[in-house]
């Protein structure tokens, strides 16, 4: 029990960390690939849906904190408490939290969206 605990309160950076190095051995095709940088770690993704660097780790440290609460309640209450508190933090995070897999839009994705729309409008008031 002793060893299971650090390894679930580390789940995100440990699996970060394999995913990564079987991501690149995949894409590279080769040992070497694995010493290369890329853009796949759980907080590039996260940046790429439009959150901050801040707001990113910010997430990834509120779910290591999670996951600790999570291997507390379980050697000190159970297996069904600890489960409990699971579901009513996942919950809270799909109530509170429902756009967290969609794509959020960018400053410059609003920006072409109004400049489009100001020239359909051009366009419109030209051939009338």
């Amino acid at each position: 029990m002793v060893l299971i605990a650090p390894i679930i309160v580390l789940a995100f950076p440990i699996f970060d960390t394999i995913f990564a190095i079987i991501r690149r051995i995949i894409k590279g095709k080769s040992l070497k690939a694995v010493f290369q940088a890329d853009k796949g770690h759980l907080h590039h993704r996260l940046m790429k849906k439009g959150y901050t660097q801040k707001q990113a780790v910010l997430i990834l440290y509120g779910l290591t904190a999670t996951l600790g609460m999570f291997v507390i309640i379980l050697f000190e209450s159970g297996i069904w408490k600890a489960l409990s508190f699971a579901l009513l933090v996942i919950a809270i995070v799909a109530i509170g939290y429902k756009d967290i897999f969609r794509v959020k839009k960018t400053v410059e994705d609003t920006e072409k969206e109004e400049q489009e729309q100001i020239d359909e409008a051009h366009i419109r008031h030209d051939k009338a």
